[in-house]
C-alpha cells in the first residue's frame, strides 16, 4: 500500500530530507506540507484527513516542543488511530514514553540520518498492510472562487468539471453565485429545482432525490444550480452548505464549486472542505489590488499560502498594460500556480454554442484546461508547464 505522508516542519532542511529519502522509495510521497507549527496546525491537519484518511504524519516538534505536543494531543484524540512520526532533538526514555502515552506511533531522534529514516518507512508500510481494509473513497472537493466580478471564475470551474467527467469521475458541478448563477446557462441546461430545494428538504436528502434536483450535461457530471429567485438564496444558510458538502463529498468523485466573488459564510464552507482553493484573477491592475485584499482576507480566516493557489486568467506573456508574473509574484508574496492564455474568440464561441471549452477540439485554451486539471493530479501525472 502506498505511503502518504503529510509532512508539518519548519525547518527547510528536514523537509528537503524528507523529500528526498521518499523519492527513492516506489511506494512513498509527501501529499501535504505544513511549515508553520501554529495553533491552527491540528485543525489543518484534521481536515485534510477527513479528504485523504489513508494519510500517516511527520511532526517536527524541534522549534517548540510544548505546541509540536498540543498538535500530537489533539489529532490523535480527534482522529483514533492515526500513525504519527513524532521528531525532536531530545530522545529520553521518558520523553519517548510520554510521546507514546499521547499517541506517538514512532519516533525519529534529529538531526535525521538515513538509516533510521529508511527504518521507520518500513515500520510505517508494515502498519499499514496490517491495518489496511477496505474503506470507501471520499470525493474531493475543488473550489474556485474570483477576486471580481467578470473574471471567468465560472469557465475556468465548468471546464474543470468537464475534464473530471471526461476522466469518467462522478462530478457535481455547484454553483454558488447566488446573485447570476451562470453555470447552467453556459452548459445549455434549464433547470427546475436548485441549490434551495436540496435544503428545503434536507432531512429526506439521498441521491436519488438530489439527482432528481440537479441537472445533467451530456458530458456525464451534474449541475447542483444556485436558486433564480434572490429571496430563496437567503434561506440557505451556512450549516446547510457543511452538510450538503459533506454529502457530496461522501457520494461523488469531485465536487467542483463555482464560488461568487463575496467571502460570505457559504464560499467559506465550501473552502473549508476543499482539496484545493483556486483563487482567479487577471493582470489588470484592479485585479492584482483586489487580489491582495482577497489573499488577506483569506489569510484573516485560516487560509495561508499553502492553501491557496492563484490562477492568472487571460494570460500575456508580453504586454505594457499589464502586471507582468514577476510582478504579481512580489505583490502577491506568491506565486501564480497557473495562468490561462488569453484567448478571447475561443472563450466566447464557447459561451455562445454553450459548450465548455476542452470538448471543442485541440484549442489552446483547451488544451491549458487539460494541463491544468493534470497539474492539479486530474489527468495522470502532471507533465505541463505553467506560464512563465
Amino acid at each position: 500500500m502506498p505511503i502518504q505522508l503529510i509532512v508539518a516542519s519548519g525547518e527547510p532542511r528536514f523537509n528537503d530530507f524528507v523529500r528526498e529519502q521518499l523519492a527513492l522509495t516506489s511506494s512513498g510521497e509527501v501529499v501535504g506540507q505544513y511549515e508553520e507549527i501554529g495553533p491552527n496546525l491540528s485543525v489543518r491537519i484534521l481536515h485534510y484527513l477527513s479528504l485523504n484518511p489513508q494519510s500517516a504524519i511527520l511532526l517536527d516538534i524541534s522549534a517548540d516542543a510544548n505546541q509540536g505536543m498540543r498538535v500530537l494531543e489533539q489529532i490523535t484524540q480527534a482522529s483514533p488511530g492515526l500513525y504519527v512520526v513524532l521528531s525532536d532533538m531530545v530522545c529520553s526514555q521518558e520523553f519517548l514514553l510520554r510521546t507514546m502515552r499521547m499517541g506517538a506511533a514512532d519516533f525519529l531522534q534529529q538531526p535525521l540520518k538515513r538509516a533510521e529514516f529508511s527504518e521507520a518507512v518500513n515500520r510505517l508500510e508494515q502498519h499499514l498492510q496490517r491495518v489496511h481494509r477496505q474503506v470507501p473513497q471520499l470525493g474531493r472537493m475543488y473550489t474556485f472562487a474570483g477576486v471580481k466580478g467578470g473574471i471567468g471564475t465560472t469557465t475556468a470551474a465548468l471546464n474543470f468539471a468537464a475534464v473530471c467527467a471526461r476522466q469518467n469521475l462522478s462530478t457535481v458541478l455547484l454553483d454558488l453565485d447566488m446573485d447570476s448563477g451562470d453555470a447552467a446557462a453556459y452548459l445549455g441546461l434549464r433547470h427546475q429545482y436548485s441549490l434551495a430545494d436540496v435544503v428545503e428538504n434536507l432531512e429526506q436528502l439521498d441521491q436519488a432525490m438530489l439527482e432528481g434536483i440537479m441537472v445533467r450535461d451530456p458530458l456525464g457530471f451534474h449541475v447542483l444550480c444556485a436558486p433564480a429567485e434572490v429571496e430563496r438564496s437567503r434561506d440557505i444558510g451556512d450549516q446547510h452548505l457543511l452538510e450538503i458538502g459533506t454529502y457530496l463529498i461522501q457520494h461523488y468523485d469531485a465536487i467542483v464549486v463555482d464560488g461568487s466573488r463575496n467571502l460570505d459564510p457559504l464560499l467559506l464552507n465550501c473552502m473549508e472542505l476543499s482539496e484545493a482553493i483556486f483563487v482567479l484573477l487577471t493582470q489588470e491592475f484592479p485585479a492584482v489590488r483586489n487580489a491582495q485584499q482577497y489573499l488577506a482576507a483569506l489569510a484573516r480566516v485560516g487560509y495561508g499560502q499553502d492553501a491557496v493557489r492563484l490562477i492568472v486568467n487571460r494570460y500575456e506573456k508580453r504586454s505594457s498594460l499589464h502586471v507582468s508574473m514577476d510582478q504579481l509574484q512580489q505583490t502577491l508574496g506568491a506565486a501564480p500556480f497557473w495562468g490561462f492564455p488569453n484567448r478571447y474568440e475561443e472563450a466566447m464561441k464557447s459561451i455562445h454554442e454553450a459548450r465548455p471549452v476542452v470538448t471543442r477540439g485541440n484549442t489552446d485554451l483547451g488544451k491549458s484546461y487539460r494541463d491544468f486539471a493534470r497539474k492539479v493530479g486530474v489527468v495522470g501525472k502532471e507533465t505541463a508547464v505553467k506560464p512563465a
